[in-house]
């Protein structure tokens, strides 16, 4: 209870924060472009001298015969400044807890802080004609968190991002990369693939598909869905929920989150 007190508090924070900025600033500034709640990075970088915080909570259920279990992201926190026009700085981390249940045992419960990320975006190129907006995006996980989920080895992952505008109202976003958990050597191979549609100035939408392909293991296949609202043009709310396509997917995940912009 104290954890989502604290995430309750941090939200409320933010909200007030992003209200004072609205009302006190003049100078015109880029609007929020979030990496959440979707599984496609986008290729937008936060604005130099920018400090954007993403954070959200995930509920995901996946049941077969032999076990029930429930993952939970209590706090999902992405920390990003703008360097300069061609580099942005990310910090990811983020609570976890596990849930499983079997018919022959008790109920087994974990939670705890997940590795920590530390990471780049670097811009690629403009969006012209046929060709993409894109960027490159990387993490360096280290070997810290608490003890349920620290990985044996420090862990890197890599995503190329892709941006078409297609229309005033629609654009189509895509990803390229790969993962390593820091358990085995063994790559994860990751495709995403999301269609957005803007309602308005402040709504959005999207529809996704995306994959996970291990080395030696079977895909994990899924789709979803959400929508953004955005109070101010640095504050955004998300919502968003999908299944999954495959065995070795979760049956549904739901996720919700603010996102918000700061400047120096």
């Amino acid at each position: 209870m104290k954890k989502i007190a604290l995430f309750i508090l941090l939200t409320v924070a933010i909200f007030l924060a992003n209200i004072w900025m609205a009302k006190s600033q003049t100078i015109e500034k880029p609007d929020l472009v979030t990496d959440r709640p979707d599984q496609t990075e986008a290729p937008v970088l936060v604005p130099k001298g920018g400090l954007q915080v993403e954070t959200g909570f995930i509920f995901e259920k996946d049941k077969d015969r032999a076990v029930d279990a429930t993952n939970y992201t209590y706090n999902t926190t992405l920390i990003k400044y703008g360097v300069n026009e061609n580099f942005e700085l990310r910090l990811i981390s983020e609570y976890l807890g596990e849930k499983s249940r079997t018919s022959e045992a008790a109920s087994d419960k974990v939670q705890g802080i997940s590795p920590l990320a530390l990471g780049l975006k670097i811009k690629l190129a403009d969006e012209k004609g046929f060709w993409p907006q894109a960027a490159m995006i990387g993490h360096i996980n280290l070997r810290t968190g608490s003890s349920e989920f620290e990985p044996k080895y420090t862990a890197v992952d890599f995503r190329f991002t892709f941006a078409h505008t297609l229309s005033e109202k629609f654009a189509l976003s895509y990803n390229l990369g790969a993962e390593w958990d820091g358990e085995s050597p063994n790559a994860t191979f990751i495709y995403t693939a999301s269609l957005g549609y803007a309602i308005s100035d402040k709504a959005g939408v999207f529809i996704e598909g995306y994959s996970f392909f291990p080395e030696r293991n079977k895909g994990d296949n899924r789709a979803d869905a959400g929508l953004t609202y955005k109070f101010t043009p640095m504050l955004q709310w998300d919502i968003s929920g999908g299944i999954g396509l495959s065995e070795n997917a979760p049956d549904y995940f739901v996720s919700t989150g603010l996102s918000a912009r700061l400047f120096k």
